[in-house]
């Protein structure tokens, strides 16, 4: 029973008021069996969906309960990626290790290693907990001293900002946040990594729901962190301050201990195996140099050391093109350097400024609320530039354009809709298809190179196109204007649109494809309306020629009909009379204002359409025609109405002719067929 009505209802071609119209007739007895019927398919509809939510959920548990066996299968494989990386460590190694050392014995070695080993395990910890972090645990020599879970705070208000976990390491500062969702030993997530040698920690006191708070100072922000306890916080101070003592002074050994070696190589000859001196420059000397002073003297240049602390003041002072020069300059510096723990500590140290230097490049094109958005697209450009040095020209493209479409909206919304449905499309065109012209300028000039970019241009252009035509549909289709104020419209649309082909962006397949829709059915309600008015104006046709009561009135009129292109002087009778009728003057101005109308909407696939469209408009009036005919009501009146009969079939098939020709088409058969039919009426 149920079934039979949902049947009914679930019909592309329901008719509601057709329905209700065919079951009222039944009386109420229907009216109340139908009622049944819908609350019993309202119960079986909501029982199908319990049953539908218990399905899904299941399906969920079971999703989650695959999703937690895997995540256990890949903690195990990094576990074991992590171990063959430390013994292909040690494999490497070997070789470094004289015979002595090898000769000495496992107990020995074992103590020389486990600071080592120690120190893999605690790196291997931070991969196993922290999301994202590999390129932290590639310094060699750097190993975890302590860790604890923080809250941060906003140092202005006080109020907490998110749940975050500190890894003091022994050369920087890691943070990494609270992951509430995450399943799994991996709870957390890379936020960032600070040098100790750029951060000074600062002791807050407790004052009011403040307790047990120290903030960081990292040039060039602060942040202020809370511990869950007094014992917390001070062991937390003074871990801080003597891990960046020790590596002051580890850093201080380093640097003389590499002067004290470059010196004595300088000075004095290297020695052979067999104990005989050797020139500087021999490979036996290189290779007793190579492994000593490869990993510093390389690096002690003094603009290398200042390098990290000039970057960090550019990008503060939003200096971003001299930032993006020094890194290309260390980069191309860097590439002849012997690889080496050294310069890999280096190269982490720079990799950190390139990731605060691209995060500020990118904020450059990012859109926010408080930002203008009055700049144009050359705004942008610079930001894109540095960018694109930098190798991130897929972000760099992807900011850009969501900025420019966030200008665009900007824009779009700065027009005034004055009531001229027209003026506001012509105000729209102008501003929509100027941005995306000056869009694609400016796109061709900040990736003159990058092709592989200029697909994300076109889909981007595609879906600007489809905001653009829903404002346009909204204001145009939707207000119910007529079809001259719709041709208009369109027809300005099209014309901007073809403007865009110039410059290599030819958008016009897509616009019409796109409005194609509305447009046949504008064309069929206007059809019908037109059809409509020819059978209400035969209602009140008595047939007879206009009385224009006097000859000036009888030449303006004969003038007016001249402007909209008809010439009437033949129908002229007794200098006041016209052997029109109003009705077909009537038809005369609005079909061929039609045709013009359609005219401006023409296109291949509107082709048959609008064909089949006059034929029906000028059908409806030749059928009020012979049906005055073969009335006996209007046998006086037959020379008036062959009179009308051969206007249209003359005047107004003939001008629609001239318009279709006017605008090289070839006129469609069917308008042929329908003058044919005039003739043979008026015979």
């Amino acid at each position: 029973m149920a079934d039979g009505i949902a049947r009914i209802l679930a019909k592309s071609t329901f008719d509601p008021e057709a329905f209700i119209a065919k079951l009222s007739a039944g009386g109420e007895d229907a009216l109340l069996d139908l009622r049944q019927k819908v609350h019993a398919l309202n119960e079986d509809t909501a029982q199908a969906l319990k049953k539908n939510v218990y399905k899904n959920y299941s399906q969920f548990i079971e999703t989650a309960r695959e999703i937690s066996i895997l995540e256990g299968e890949m903690y195990q494989l990094s576990n074991m990626l992590t171990e063959q990386k430390s013994l292909m460590s040690s494999m490497m190694e070997l070789p470094l290790v004289s015979d002595k050392a090898m000769v000495e014995g496992p107990k020995e070695e074992t103590k020389e290693e486990s600071p080592e080993e120690e120190t893999r395990r605690n790196l291997a910890f931070l991969l196993e907990k922290v999301e994202g972090c590999s390129s932290v645990t590639e310094v060699p020599g750097r190993h975890l001293v302590h860790d604890t879970d923080l809250v941060e705070l906003d140092p202005e208000t006080h109020i907490q900002i998110q749940r975050v976990h500190a890894f003091l390491l022994s050369d920087s500062l890691m943070m990494a946040t609270w992951v509430p969702t995450r399943r799994g030993a991996m709870r957390y997530r890379f936020q960032g990594l600070y040098e100790l040698d750029s951060l000074a920690v600062v002791n807050v006191r407790d004052t009011g729901p403040v307790k047990n708070a120290f903030k960081i100072l990292m040039f060039p922000e602060t942040r202020m962190y809370q511990t869950d306890s007094a014992k917390s916080k001070r062991q937390w101070l003074d871990i801080l301050e003597d891990t960046k003592k020790k590596k002051a002074l580890k850093d201080k050994q380093r640097k003389e201990a590499a002067n004290r070696l470059s010196d004595q190589l300088s000075l004095s000859p290297a020695m052979s195996p067999n104990g005989d001196a050797v020139p500087p420059g021999s490979p036996v000397a290189s290779k007793e140099e190579e492994p000593v002073t490869m990993d510093t003297d390389f690096l002690q240049a003094d603009w290398l050391q200042e390098l990290p602390e000039d970057l960090d003041m550019l990008i503060a002072q939003r200096n971003f093109e001299g930032a993006v020069d020094t890194v290309e300059k260390v980069t191309e510096f860097l590439q002849a350097c012997p690889k080496g723990p050294a310069l890999k500590e280096f190269k982490a140290r720079i990799e950190h400024r390139v990731k605060q230097l691209t995060d500020g490049l990118m904020s450059e094109l990012q859109v926010s609320p408080e930002r203008s958005l009055r700049g144009g697209p050359r705004a942008a450009r610079h930001a894109v530039t540095q960018l694109i040095r930098l190798g991130k020209s897929a972000q760099a493209c992807e900011l850009f354009l969501k900025n420019r479409s966030a200008v665009i909206r900007y824009n779009i919304r700065q027009l005034k809709f004055e009531g001229a449905t027209t003026l506001y499309i012509r105000c729209l065109c102008t501003v929509f298809f100027s941005s995306l012209s000056d869009t694609a300028k400016e796109f061709l000039k900040a990736f003159p190179d990058h092709y592989g970019c200029y697909s994300a241009f076109v889909i981007w252009a595609k879906h600007e196109l489809i905001s653009f035509v829903s404002i346009f549909r909204r204001q145009v289709f939707e207000s119910k204007a007529s079809l001259t104020t719709i041709a208009e419209c369109v027809q300005l649309a099209k014309k901007h649109c073809a403007e865009l082909s110039s410059i290599g962006v030819d958008m016009e397949f897509s616009l019409a494809s796109m409005m194609d829709l509305p447009i046949q059915q504008v064309i069929e309600e206007t059809r019908d309306q037109t059809v409509e008015g020819i059978r209400y104006r035969a209602q009140d046709e008595m047939w007879r020629p206009m009385n224009l009561q006097n000859k000036n009135d009888c030449d303006k009129f004969v003038a007016d009909m001249k402007k909209t292109g008809f010439d009437i002087e033949q129908y002229v009778v007794d200098k006041c009379f016209v052997s029109l009728t109003q009705a077909t003057v009537q038809f005369a101005k609005s079909s061929v204002t039609m045709v013009e109308d359609l005219m401006k909407l023409y296109t291949i696939e509107l082709e048959s359409l609008i064909a089949n469209t006059i034929e029906t408009v000028v059908m409806a009036q030749l059928a009020q025609i012979q049906s005055a005919l073969k009335s006996d009501k209007f046998k006086s009146e037959r020379p008036t109405i062959l009179k009308n009969t051969q206007f249209v079939a003359e005047k107004v098939l003939g001008r629609i002719f001239e318009l279709y020709q006017q605008n090289d088409l070839t006129c469609p058969r069917q308008l042929q067929a329908a003058q044919a039919s005039y003739q043979q009426v008026k015979q």
